[in-house]
């Protein structure tokens, strides 16, 4: 983006530049996506196989080589590549909201250290989520609004996951219809191109139940990236909003662009 780009924005225009960015940056993205998602067919088909083929409801302990075991190996692979390709995704939609190169290899060098804390973070919001509906769905809404930029901010402020609560809390603050419209529509635009991809699915599964699984897994590709975008410029937005970071970001590019033109000593 340039400095320009640098504003408050509506919900459309939130959804508006998550696209933009995409496809700018298309490649690193979805190869990112296709990596968590390629691996997530192997992991299903090596742990889960009797449920990958399976057309009936039965014990989940009928037919797996695993068992019962195999779905626990397959849920501690989903958590810990889950947190990383998504700490990942939100290093890569940093880089891209913010003009630099986005590299795959250096988003997910950078990822790793953070994924733990990532990783607990999301555990303490579903709990936290949970608790705030127990009286009332809207009480549940409004904790997960409060908690929108907690992954953001442990990626682009390395705070701890308690940091990050209260922080993203202070963000959210006179901005929860604002995060609740973005997430509002770009949960339709998602849900819509899933029915899409259950199903293209849906007609691969005559032929083999694991052609179903990667035909779906290559198309989540797509989609997997927008949820992360989202969410970063939401974080951004809101700063511009509250912090004046706008300001902030475009004296640094007038600053860098000074000091790059200013002549050096002989």
């Amino acid at each position: 983006m340039s400095a320009a780009a640098y504003r408050a924005r509506s919900t459309t225009e939130l959804i508006d530049a998550t696209f933009q960015l995409l496809r700018r940056n298309a490649a690193p993205f979805f190869t990112l996506a296709a990596m968590f998602s390629i691996s997530n067919v192997i992991a299903a088909a090596i742990f889960v196989p009797s449920v990958v083929g399976r057309t009936t409801i039965a014990p989940v302990t009928t037919g797996a080589p695993f068992g019962l075991g195999g779905f626990v190996l397959y849920f501690l692979f989903l958590c810990v590549a889950g947190a990383v390709f998504y700490t990942a995704m939100t290093v890569a939609s940093g880089d891209a909201y913010l003009g630099r190169p986005v590299v795959v290899s250096e988003a997910l060098q950078r990822a790793v250290p953070k994924a733990m804390t990532m990783f607990v973070a999301y555990i303490v919001s579903v709990f936290l989520i949970m608790v705030g509906t127990l009286g009332l769905i809207v009480g549940g809404i409004i904790v997960a609004l409060m908690l929108f930029a907690v992954q953001c901010v442990i990626v682009f402020e390395d705070a701890n996951v308690g940091t990050a609560l209260s922080r993203s809390a202070a963000l959210s603050k006179g901005l929860k219809g604002h995060i609740f419209l973005t997430f509002l529509l770009a949960g339709v635009i998602i849900t819509v191109i899933n029915f899409i991809i259950l199903f293209i699915s849906s007609l691969a599964v005559t032929i083999s139940p694991y052609l179903r699984l990667i035909v779906q897994a290559l198309l989540q590709i797509v989609i997997v990236p927008i949820y992360p975008l989202v969410v970063t410029l939401l974080y951004y937005d809101a700063r511009i909003r509250k912090e004046g970071y706008d300001i902030e970001l475009m004296a640094q590019q007038v600053g860098g662009a000074g000091a790059a033109s200013k002549p050096q000593p002989a």
